[in-house]
């Protein structure tokens, strides 16, 4: 089995230098060393750890929480020259580890997007090869997912990620199906926040009918419309103009008013937030609003610039957390390159428990 000396990453296109410089980082804080070979607008990347097995790096939780990677897992060198006849039982002929899961997936970008139809024939008969071979593990909790990324139709890595880790996903994109009726794509986004960032069984707990919640920058009314679906009532802030639904919904105040100095008339349980603004701006705006008490948490979006993207990330955090200030201890910040994010990434600052 050749030695996992790498990890692959997928992002979205044109992301792989801000993803390299993020990986790169937190490998650096975790005490290690290495360096990053892109391919700009593959939505795919390779990061070599330097000294030490690229699994075990993994297992240490070093990528635990990164922002734009999609999906990752520890891979060895790609394998080419694979007969198109039977790709799967030759690239697997020295895999010797159980796994419980298993993946074929590719990235997104120029080159890839091709294979999608090949992906999916070869998921099934992936499983039957591991079945074959004695290796098919679904019941263990400690065995680790299976991923095979293809590079071509001939050539793919073989990689391994724990489970905890990497996303049950190919590629790690999420299939959601169209919100009917939404009055913007930018619904879709929440969506995927609520489910991916709050969580399936937190969302459950958090978001619930009878709560209330502002929506700054609300217009047409996407993320508007996602919380009504939940039951929830919201203050819309925006100058602009609602969706015609969404004025006739007596859980609907339409606020017309500059979201950055409008205050709310009572605490509420959930702030979002999807303005078009700089990010320092935004994310002082919401932590001010937590530190107020006028929120118990917070989901928005950060635009963030063309360049230098993951120094914008950083760059936010501080803040976020210096506006905070004696707050700070009790509320947690995660953040994601979502995908259905486009220049932008979205963040959840929850209260610690």
């Amino acid at each position: 089995m050749n030695r996992m000396d790498r990890w692959l990453l997928l992002c979205r296109p044109g992301f792989e230098g801000d993803t390299a410089a993020e990986v790169m980082h937190r490998l650096g804080l975790a005490g290690g060393h290495g360096h990053a070979r892109t391919r700009d607008g593959s939505g795919l990347l390779e990061v070599f750890p330097g000294e030490g097995d690229a699994l075990a790096w993994l297992e240490a939780d070093t990528l635990r929480d990164a922002v734009f990677p999609r999906q990752y897992c520890a891979s060895g060198a790609l394998v080419e020259g694979l007969p198109t006849e039977d790709r799967l039982r030759p690239l697997l002929a020295d895999w010797q580890r159980p796994v419980a899961d298993a993946l074929v997936e590719t990235a997104e970008g120029a080159g890839h997007r091709e294979l999608g139809r090949l992906v999916q024939r070869l998921q099934g008969p992936l499983k039957g090869v591991l079945q074959e071979r004695g290796l098919w593990r679904p019941d263990d909790a400690f065995a680790p997912r299976l991923h095979v990324v293809l590079d071509s139709g001939s050539s793919a890595w073989v990689g391994v990620a724990p489970r905890r880790l990497s996303s049950p996903l190919p590629g790690g994109i999420p299939r959601l199906r169209r919100l009917g009726g939404a009055p913007s794509r930018s619904a879709l986004k929440l969506d995927e926040a609520l489910r991916y960032l709050v969580g399936e069984s937190e969302r459950y707990l958090q978001m619930r009918s009878g709560m209330t919640a502002a929506d700054l920058g609300a217009a047409p009314g996407g993320w508007t419309w996602v919380l009504r679906q939940w039951g929830v009532g919201v203050f819309a802030v925006d100058n602009g103009a609602l969706a015609p639904g969404l004025k006739l919904d007596p859980d609907v105040v339409h606020v017309r008013a500059d979201a950055f100095t409008w205050e709310p008339p009572q605490a509420l349980d959930w702030l979002v937030c999807d303005l078009v603004d700089k990010p320092a701006r935004v994310v002082e705006l919401m932590a001010r609003w937590l530190r107020r008490g006028w929120a118990k948490r917070a989901l928005f979006n950060l635009k963030l610039p063309m360049r230098r993207r993951w120094h914008a990330v950083q760059d936010a955090e501080v803040r976020f957390f210096r506006t905070l200030g004696p707050e700070s201890e009790r509320f947690r910040l995660r953040v994601r390159h979502l995908y259905h994010d486009r220049e932008e990434v979205t963040a959840y600052a929850e209260p610690l428990a």
